[in-house]
């Protein structure tokens, strides 16, 4: 049983038996702040805890999971409050750069419509450089929410696809910017097509990583997947490569979804 479910069952078995927190505190031996904590849902107790506060209070730990167990894990349990502290700004920090990639992707969309198509720069050479490093850093600090979500789930796969998104993207955004000042010698449709396949490839793998922890992360986690695969598969394909972009916004306002999901879902395990 995970919190809050837990502090609720400990309440109501306090109740029953008739005693106030301090009288419980008496005979397990903890401090009255902590089971006020636990009893709130603020922390996630050692099971050395749990087993003494139930014993307290006349109840069996293995009666108490066994009839809960399929029912809940889904906090996930760091070691101190200013972890939780640090991991919840760093979150919230990568969605609301999730948000501004999507706000500036028409932009960046419109831009290089122009310049691809008729070789313009539709917002002039400055406006171009701004747009498209507000693309990548919007884009790689929403993956960088990811790259911490693997972390806490111990999700290997998640860690590697989100390094290997930052750093590949950074490397086409990089020549997408320097190309701007000298003729390249490739043909530009070659260069488009590479991208979209490696950007595919790895998308696909980014995809997989999430299904891995869908069942952690519940039914937003097999939608992000789903879309993230859907998504990127149709820039492997590069005749979808437009569809793709379409999928795109609605992927990430999901992915932006499961980073707040899980920043709600992190809990302070008591010492």
């Amino acid at each position: 049983m995970k919190q809050p479910a837990l502090g609720s069952k400990i309440v109501e078995l306090r109740k029953q038996k008739g005693l106030t927190q301090e009288e419980l505190v008496e005979r397990c031996n903890i401090n009255v702040r902590t089971l006020q904590r636990i009893e709130n849902g603020e922390v996630s107790p050692r099971s050395y805890t749990i087993k003494t506060i139930l014993s307290a209070l006349d109840h069996d730990y293995e009666e108490l999971y066994s009839s809960t167990e399929e029912t809940t894990g889904t906090d996930i349990v760091v070691n101190s409050e200013g972890e939780a502290k640090s991991i919840g700004t760093l979150l919230i920090v990568a969605s609301i750069f999730g948000i501004l990639y999507l706000l500036i992707g028409p932009f960046e969309g419109f831009a290089d419509y122009y310049r691809f198509g008729d070789g313009e720069l539709v917002f002039g050479l400055a406006g171009h450089i701004i747009i498209k490093i507000i693309s990548y850093i919007g884009y790689a600090v929403l993956i960088y929410g990811f790259l911490i979500v693997g972390k806490l789930l111990r999700n290997y796969l998640m860690k590697i696809a989100a390094v290997l998104l930052i750093v590949v993207l950074l490397l086409f955004y990089a020549y997408d910017i320097t190309s701007l000042f000298f003729e390249s010698t490739f043909p530009i449709e070659g260069i488009l097509i590479a991208e979209s396949i490696i950007l595919g490839t790895l998308g696909v793998l980014f995809g997989i990583s999430i299904l891995k922890s869908a069942k952690k992360l519940g039914t937003l986690g097999y939608l992000a997947g789903g879309l993230e695969i859907i998504t990127a598969v149709c820039f492997l394909l590069v005749v979808l490569s437009l569809l793709g972009l379409v999928l795109q916004f609605p992927t990430v306002i999901i992915e932006v979804i499961v980073l707040l999901k899980i920043r709600q879902a992190i809990k302070v395990q008591s010492v």
